[in-house]
């Protein structure tokens, strides 16, 4: 079985198909998504979706890619929501700093802060996203002893970065980049690290992998990340298929299946 750890099925590119694309999901083993939220227009419509579909779950929260749209009073709103949300709801995310957001870095990091607080009080693990500030992002995770842990989504750099993420208790997300074959770096660091750390996800319709020809990935590339991280890694695929979806649960609270 396989857990998609990282998936926009609420975009609406996915509104035509997304009834039987969950159900190929389901037919492919692919049993559970978690969808995470980018920004306050999306936290309805996310919760809607998981509760009518079983094998859904969700995250909510501001990435940084989306602070345009911030508002005085959506942190407030945003851990009301969390505080009565039901147990389909497993993370706060996605949230983080990115060097190429439009946002300046003063609020990224002030709206991450109190993002982090807010996970810390309610102990729910985070949903990072964190392009080119990874040195400051661990800065800030330490300052504000956060202790819950999460995924680093979408990971992409050395296995001196992995390493510090993992020490502070956050898994590595794995996804279309290691489908690429000039992605030396990713790929070699992803095939050192603990199998213990890491977590499958495809971030569709984002993230496409591999001369992939259709325009919006989709969350059964899932099997493709899979397959090109079994001839990365030296386990059995029975082992690392497991392990995979063990570590995924340790992380975010899911139902029994």
């Amino acid at each position: 079985m396989f857990i998609d750890s990282h998936c926009h099925l609420n975009f609406a590119c996915f509104d035509i198909q997304r009834e039987m694309l969950l159900q190929i999901l389901a037919e492919n083993n692919i049993t559970k998504v978690i969808v995470p939220a980018t920004h306050r227009a999306e936290w309805k419509h996310i919760k809607e979706l998981s509760e009518k579909h079983p094998n859904l779950y969700y995250a909510l929260g501001y990435h940084p890619h989306f602070l345009e749209y911030f508002r005085q009073g959506d942190l407030q709103y945003l851990q009301t929501l969390l505080e009565k949300s039901p147990p389909r709801c497993v993370a706060l995310g996605e949230i983080g700093l990115d060097k190429f957001a439009k946002s300046s870095t003063e609020i990224q990091e002030r709206i991450f802060i109190q993002q982090l607080k807010i996970a810390q009080q309610l102990s729910l693990p985070v949903i990072l996203h964190v392009v080119k500030k990874q040195g400051r992002a661990l800065e800030i995770l330490g300052e504000q002893k956060f202790t819950q842990g999460g995924v680093y989504h979408a990971f992409s750099g050395s296995k001196e970065v992995a390493l510090a993420f993992i020490k502070l208790g956050f898994k590595i997300g794995v996804g279309g980049v290691i489908t690429y074959p000039n992605s030396v770096t990713t790929r070699a660091t992803i095939a050192a690290l603990p199998l213990e750390a890491l977590v499958l996800e495809t971030d569709a319709p984002d993230m496409p992998v591999y001369q992939q020809e259709q325009a919006d990935n989709s969350p059964l590339n899932l099997l493709k990340i899979f397959a090109a991280l079994k001839t990365l890694r030296s386990e059995p695929e029975k082992e690392l298929a497991e392990q995979l979806y063990l570590n995924t649960r340790s992380i975010f609270s899911l139902g029994n299946d």
